[in-house]
């Protein structure tokens, strides 16, 4: 599949004032690697360097964004996330806000 700047010279994929982002890898070839799932197994750095880049131009327009990593991708979801997050503030960019529980969640599960 394209990367992000690729897809950008041909259109603007942003059609609304939030977008998604999934990171899914290749479900076989991981396999191969590992099936355990509690670590990265495949190294994503600059994949995900060229993101975080797009991802600032998004932001910088307004745009929010939800990001989410497979296994699949790396070998640990959530140590993509921790990647992009790491890579993120090295650039110097703003914090990523955490995302509040909503109503329901809060109501579900009292803290």
């Amino acid at each position: 599949m394209p990367g992000p700047a690729e897809l950008a010279t041909r259109f603007d994929p942003i059609t609304a004032d939030w977008t998604y982002i999934r990171w899914l890898g290749d479900r076989k070839g991981i396999e191969k690697l590992t099936t355990t799932w509690d670590r990265t197994v495949v190294d994503r750095t600059s994949d995900l360097t060229t993101w975080v880049d797009y991802c600032y131009q998004i932001r910088k327009r307004g745009i929010l964004i939800y990001a989410y990593a497979n296994n699949h991708y790396a070998g640990h979801g959530p140590a993509t996330l921790q990647l992009f997050e790491k890579l993120w503030d090295e650039k110097g960019f703003p914090r990523i806000a955490k995302p509040e529980p909503s109503r329901w969640e809060r109501t579900l599960f009292p803290m």
